[in-house]
């Protein structure tokens, strides 16, 4: 029998689709990959996309990745994947979809719900969260199906995720992971299972045969067929593993195996994780827990809506001529923007953001802001305020969690395309106090998966084996005490107090202007 010498990790995301062939020890062999096409809105706040891509996409980037590579097929321990979250759709009993993916940008609510049964509203009263019951009744997709499209909802088999769809592709099997299952699903994330009780389902409106059967991360859902071989070049046989969800892939990514190390994505959506390997809560969904890359484990996120956004925002707006300079120069943006940043000091001469370009799900009246402003400030000071500010606000939501948890970081490793801003990765340092390393490779999502699919294969024997193996750091960030006491003072005496005294004029604004409605 031929040596298991590399692994395939696919990350199916919302704006692209990767392959990537690493070996045993983490390196990148070769990578694929492509976009999909962009997601569509029929109506304001909808979000769909078209399933075909999906899978068309895999195969593409499957067959370009095995003719970059170059390698025997046969030292191929697996497949392992993972997908962006809460998007989903509804199938038949032969796995066709009905409809288009719902994705997890869609914003849509049914108007007027069924009212709920006596019992449930009860039962979800009496455990204090009649009015999340409420909000996850509106926004289930599941209802809006049934409500809306109601001939499609009485033809529906199976409500899958992408995932779950692309096993169904690859292996003829009605399977996914309990790693992929985040949101308004009807589970148990305490338990990590499908809820035992009904009124669970009711809320959503969900049958329980609707639903997929779920397993831990690092189990084998089956294997390549020979129809699916011969579209995605894969060889027929091949086992197949879905760890988890793009995020909790990521922190596995990075190595994130013990709760100390902390992992912020500098994406769209900035999310700062941490693994526990206790079920940990937060009612206000200051953070949120779900199922991690790893059996029995969580993964602790959290989440600035419009992150690295705002920093999207700031180039469209007011980067134009950095973003020539890029151009002229043969370098990212990042470069050039960093080097106007770089003699500012910590503080930003006094100008301080709060990043709540999209409110926080527990506030949809927080707003934005700038103060500060004064005769010394440019373009430049607010480009650095945006980065400090979402470090202030990363501060405080890990201030939040490790009240919750108990356990603090020793040390943060990043990712996502922020990470390439030398700038924000000190700034991360010295407002934490704590080193800040990149990694050795950009694909951390990808690398999770494979690494679900290593262990599930038996390539190592377990997580803590496999992370030591194919998870290294690239370069460390140390934090610089002076700029930290700066950041602390900053941080205390003003940041916290900021959105306190705001917070009351939010909802005058609301208000006043009608946007957002005040709720009653």
């Amino acid at each position: 029998m031929a040596e298991k010498k590399y692994v395939i990790g696919i990350d199916s995301g919302t704006q692209s689709v990767r392959a990537v062939i690493f070996d045993r020890e983490g390196n990148q062999v070769a990578i694929e990959q492509t976009e999909h096409e962009p997601y569509f809105s029929l109506h304001p706040g909808w979000a769909e996309q078209h399933h075909e891509d999906f899978w068309t996409k895999l195969c593409f980037c499957t067959r370009g990745v095995l003719a970059k590579a170059k390698i025997p097929l046969q030292e191929i321990t697996g497949l392992g994947i993972t997908t962006q979250r809460s998007a989903s759709f509804p199938v038949d009993r032969e796995g066709n979809p009905l409809r288009p993916a719902i994705i997890w940008l869609d914003q849509r609510v049914t108007e007027n719900p069924p009212p709920i049964s006596l019992k449930a509203r009860m039962l979800f009263k009496a455990i204090g969260l009649a009015d999340a019951m409420d909000k996850a009744h509106r926004e289930s997709k599941f209802l809006w199906i049934q409500q809306y499209e109601p001939e499609i909802y009485k033809n529906t088999y199976k409500f899958l995720q992408i995932s779950g769809w692309l096993v169904k592709k690859i292996t003829g099997e009605f399977k996914d992971s309990i790693g992929m299952m985040v949101g308004a699903w009807p589970m148990d994330y305490q338990n990590l299972k499908w809820h035992p009780l009904d009124v669970a389902y009711e809320t959503l409106a969900v049958k329980k045969e609707h639903c997929v059967d779920l397993y831990p991360p690092d189990t084998v859902l089956g294997y390549v067929t020979k129809e699916a071989s011969v579209e995605t070049g894969l060889p027929e046989g091949l086992p197949v593993v879905v760890g988890a969800g793009d995020k909790q892939s990521e922190l596995l990514g990075c190595g994130g195996i013990d709760p100390s190390i902390g992992v912020i994505s500098f994406g769209t959506a900035t999310c700062m994780q941490s693994i526990t390997y206790k079920y940990i809560t937060e009612k206000n969904m200051k953070f949120y827990t779900w199922p991690a890359a790893l059996p029995n484990a969580w993964d602790i996120e959290m989440f600035i809506y419009r992150g690295f956004w705002m920093i999207t925002w700031f180039k469209q707006e007011f980067g134009h001529r950095e973003a020539i300079e890029a151009k002229q120069r043969g370098v990212e943006p990042e470069v050039v923007f960093d080097e106007t940043i770089r003699d500012i000091p910590p503080g930003s001469l006094g100008l301080m953001l709060q990043p709540h370009w999209t409110p926080m799900i527990y506030d949809k009246y927080a707003k934005g802001s700038i103060i500060g402003f004064g005769d010394v400030h440019n373009r430049a000071h607010m480009y650095r305020a945006i980065l400090e500010g979402i470090g202030y606000e990363l501060k405080r939501l890990y201030d939040i969690t490790v009240k919750k948890t108990g356990i603090p970081l020793k040390e943060i490793r990043v990712g996502g395309g922020g990470s390439k801003s030398d700038v924000a990765v000190q700034i991360a340092a010295d407002m934490f106090n704590l080193p800040v390393s990149r990694m050795g490779t950009s694909e951390t999502c990808a690398l999770g998966a494979a690494i679900d699919a290593a262990v599930g294969t038996g390539m190592f024997s377990s997580f803590k084996e496999a992370v030591g193996s194919m998870v290294k750091k690239g370069r460390t960030f140390t934090p610089d005490p002076a700029n930290h006491h700066i950041y602390q003072e900053l941080y205390k005496e003003v940041y916290l107090q900021t959105y306190k005294s705001l917070e009351p004029l939010y909802r005058k604004v609301a208000r006043i202007t009608g946007y957002p409605a005040i709720q009653k």
